[in-house]
């Protein structure tokens, strides 16, 4: 699987707004404040980064990383790579965030980064990062898994022959492919 985040944070790419959760008891979160390349998350193959912005809370802090402070506190938004989040963020005026409570959690859809799920915090309830509803909006990030191109069918032959001393390789293109690569060297290199 090959995942792609892209530069810088990486919310809302289709600049529609989809860009914000909401929490029943502390209103609209924002996931990308500073607007298209501004400050804001950052969704990773490992972690998320960056600050979300909150008008009845203040800032929250993704990842101790933030603040500098993973010596004293250690904390942070996790991806196992497959889009489900775990951990918590950190906000002064709101406290922790739970993105993987135990009877729900928060998920970004491998293909499409679509956010979906709750996360608590105790002193705002639940978070809820899309809804269909009355008023519809969501979490996007650019953020997405691309499943591997499957191994070919009929591998390609290679054939090795001598031209005046010296080695020629020749092979049989697949039919999926672009492009070949040679890889040169002893075999113990080879193997490595």
């Amino acid at each position: 699987v090959v995942c792609l985040p892209a530069n810088a944070e990486n919310v809302d790419p289709g600049g529609d707004d989809s860009r914000y959760a909401w929490a029943e008891n502390l209103g609209w979160m924002n996931l990308q404040p500073g607007g298209a390349g501004g400050a804001g998350m950052q969704v990773g193959d490992a972690e998320l980064s960056g600050w979300v912005w909150a008008e009845n809370a203040g800032w929250i802090s993704l990842s101790c990383k933030n603040t500098l402070s993973c010596d004293a506190v250690d904390y942070g938004v996790l991806n196992d790579g497959n889009g489900v989040l775990a951990g918590y963020a950190w906000a002064e005026n709101l406290g922790w965030i739970n993105f993987s409570p135990s009877t729900s959690g928060v998920l970004v859809d491998p293909s499409t980064g679509e956010f979906s799920g709750y996360a608590w915090a105790e002193n705002a309830g639940w978070i809820s990062f899309a809804s269909s509803g009355a008023v519809a909006y969501g979490v996007v990030t650019a953020w997405v898994c691309v499943p591997s191109p499957a191994a070919p069918v009929d591998p390609p032959s290679l054939e090795v022959s001598d031209l005046d001393g010296d080695d020629l390789l020749s092979w049989t293109m697949v039919a999926e492919a672009t492009g070949a690569d040679i890889v040169r060297g002893d075999l113990g290199s080879l193997r490595g």
